[in-house]
């Protein structure tokens, strides 16, 4: 006899409570009300007009990419590894960058420390909780 299991609910398949919802929509008003969202709202607008910026990121990341296979592999020379080093510190010598770059990180660290709070506050791991997978 085939064993049957139950469908896994989708994010679709789930009605969120108007609690829930109303929370969501209070925290996420909070949240863009702070210094680290502000800045990075700020700096992704200046980081858009920027086109020596884009262009610096374009071409570290064009870099990368044609040299990931060879950097897992362990086969990058050693020439290869300094011209993607040099893109690299080109691309963060860009103000606009690096303002854009700090800017995610203190938003991240905000994120971290409001996600830190919400499990302390159920007493579950909350991004743990949220991530997919088991395991």
């Amino acid at each position: 006899m085939a064993q049957m299991t139950m469908p896994t609910p989708t994010l679709t398949d789930l009605k969120i409570t108007d609690e829930v919802l109303a929370a969501t929509k209070a925290f996420a008003a909070a949240l863009a009300e702070t210094r680290e969202w502000q800045n990075f709202e700020d700096a992704a607008v200046a980081f858009k007009h920027a086109p020596a910026a884009q262009e610096a990121v374009r071409s570290f990341q064009e870099k990368r990419r044609s040299l990931q296979m060879m950097q897992q592999l362990g086969m990058l020379e050693q020439k290869e590894l300094e011209e993607l080093n040099r893109l690299r510190d080109a691309m963060m010598d860009q103000p606009r960058v690096r303002a854009y770059v700090d800017a995610q990180n203190e938003l991240t660290l905000l994120c971290q420390a409001a996600s830190q709070e919400l499990s302390a506050a159920i007493g579950l791991d909350f991004a743990g909780a949220c991530a997919p997978g088991c395991c």
